[in-house]
């Protein structure tokens, strides 16, 4: 089969080089198929943890929540002049700053979401 080559080349220097050119093409070939394999399980852990932190999230935002109102209470509980007005400005200004925080996100998404519909036809897949 290779009698034509073997007039120009050494039968083992042929050899050689070509068990050389196997084993890079295997090596080649079994490289992208792991560096598949390692993408696709990669972006499934990811998904898994941020469905974990979507899950967990609530429950961190209350706990955080709650202890700021335990520090705020602590702190407006001082003795003095006004100590029911101190709690109730205290609560009133963690309310408030956490519905501008709210508002603040959903704007900002909105103007994102707008911004990509106005572009949508000249984004490429």
């Amino acid at each position: 089969m290779f009698e034509i080559i073997f007039q120009y080349i050494d039968h083992d220097s042929f050899y050689k080089y070509l068990r050389l050119l196997i084993i890079v093409g295997m090596y080649l070939m079994c490289r992208n198929i792991y560096s598949e394999y390692a993408k696709q399980s990669q972006v499934k852990r990811q998904i898994a943890l941020d469905e974990k932190e979507k899950l967990e999230k609530p429950a961190k935002e209350e706990r955080e929540r709650a202890e700021k109102e335990e520090a705020l209470e602590k702190d407006a509980a001082s003795f003095g002049w006004g100590k029911k007005t101190r709690k109730n400005v205290k609560i009133q200004e963690s309310i408030l700053q956490q519905e501008s925080e709210d508002l603040r996100q959903r704007y900002q998404s909105g103007y994102d979401a707008a911004e990509d519909h106005d572009i949508e036809d000249l984004l490429e897949d």
